[in-house]
């Protein structure tokens, strides 16, 4: 049996990220199957942080680690898993680490400071892990081009929808839709209010809509990031006033309402190491218009309408079209679903069971689980 440590760091925060839901599944879905994958999976968590978070998204006990305990960490375990490009000064056990996307290499994605430690993570893991994982092919690539790594040292494992998105009953997610847009129709934009993810492309795509959405409001749903100035910019448009509501971290059982409830997703963003708001929306029935972003198509493979993530007419025409034509729509739904339906976590964990023994011992990487099933 394998002994695998699983770093649930990037979890253990009040509203944890993309990132952090991502490990905290991966991590309940490793220790589901443990025993038919032939691991032994303890779940840890930096001594800093707040633990007991990321045991409750994982549904399992985490063990707290600092340096002191390293060395007595090293003896208990054969690989240890930082799935947010994270390693400590660890020896004996294989290291497996996860590089989701080189974001903040990218100009005016990210402050200088994050850049820095983000870039420190990076060159730090190239150096070090046995093998790297990344969520996308596309990932792979500009992983394998920007750090200097051959693609034998890097595998592709793909998230899945994080679950939880249940649609409520309809009479309460109605009310949820009808707090927010007065019972307007609507189009949703998840994600950090941002640069990167281009919260303001959303709203610029709502307004080159035209008639077809004259009556459609936006709701956008995340935390304000890095570079909101431009978002706010952009929502002070005349012909934005009043048709765009803007939310901060909502529970996911809202989130769930939303889906259900909405028009169409728009996801403009202007790079992505998954993009996992594309899959959550197809799960749900929700046709989706996003960006050309590499990753965001590969994951979409085909079952959602692309335009340029700085083109707010080819975005405002693909939800124009979702709108007009129920014949499309009907068609994106059916393939919506059935592409989420490809991605699960129970497949994740397999792949990364693979990883890791791969890992263990010291052989090149395969692609176990590519986006396009």
């Amino acid at each position: 049996m394998l002994s695998v440590g699983l770093d649930l760091t990037c979890a253990a925060a009040p509203r944890p990220t993309g990132v952090g839901l991502a490990a905290a599944h991966l991590g309940r879905a490793l220790r589901v199957d443990a025993g038919a994958l032939d691991l032994d999976v303890r779940l840890l968590c930096r001594w800093t942080r707040r633990h007991t978070q990321a045991a409750a998204l994982a549904g399992a006990p985490v063990t707290r680690f600092d340096a002191r305990w390293s060395v007595l960490l090293a003896r208990r375990l054969d690989v240890f898993h930082g799935p947010d490009a994270r390693l400590p000064r660890l020896r004996g056990p294989a290291l497996v680490a996860t590089v989701h996307d080189l974001s903040s290499r990218r100009p005016g994605f990210a402050p200088d400071g994050f850049r820095r430690t983000r870039e420190g993570h990076w060159q730090d893991v190239a150096r070090r892990a046995d093998l790297v994982v990344t969520y996308t092919r596309a990932v792979r690539d500009e992983v394998a081009a920007g750090l200097g790594l051959p693609h034998e040292r890097i595998a592709v494992v793909p998230l899945a929808p994080t679950g939880g998105l249940a649609p409520p009953p309809p009479a309460e997610r109605q009310a949820v839709a009808r707090r927010l847009t007065g019972g307007r129709p609507f189009v949703l934009a998840l994600g950090e209010r941002s640069r990167r993810k281009n919260a303001a492309g959303a709203a610029r795509a709502l307004a080159a809509a035209g008639p077809s959405l004259a009556d459609h409001a936006l709701v956008l749903v995340g935390p304000a990031g890095h570079g909101h100035e431009e978002v706010a910019a952009a929502l002070a448009r005349p012909d934005l006033r009043g048709r765009v509501v803007v939310t901060d971290y909502l529970p996911r059982a809202e989130v769930a309402a939303l889906l259900a409830e909405a028009a169409a997703l728009v996801f403009p963003s202007r790079y992505e190491g998954f993009g996992l708001p594309v899959l959550e929306a197809f799960a749900a029935g929700l046709p989706v218009v996003a960006s050309t972003d590499p990753s965001v198509v590969e994951v979409a493979g085909g079952a959602a309408l692309h335009a340029d993530a700085d083109d707010p007419d080819g975005l405002g025409a693909g939800l124009a079209r979702l709108v007009q034509d129920a014949a499309l729509r009907a068609d994106l739904v059916d393939r919506g679903r059935a592409r989420a339906a490809a991605f699960t976590w129970p497949g994740a964990a397999r792949a990364l069971s693979d990883v890791y023994r791969a890992a263990a011992a010291s052989a090149p990487a395969t692609e176990v689980a590519p986006c396009s099933p």
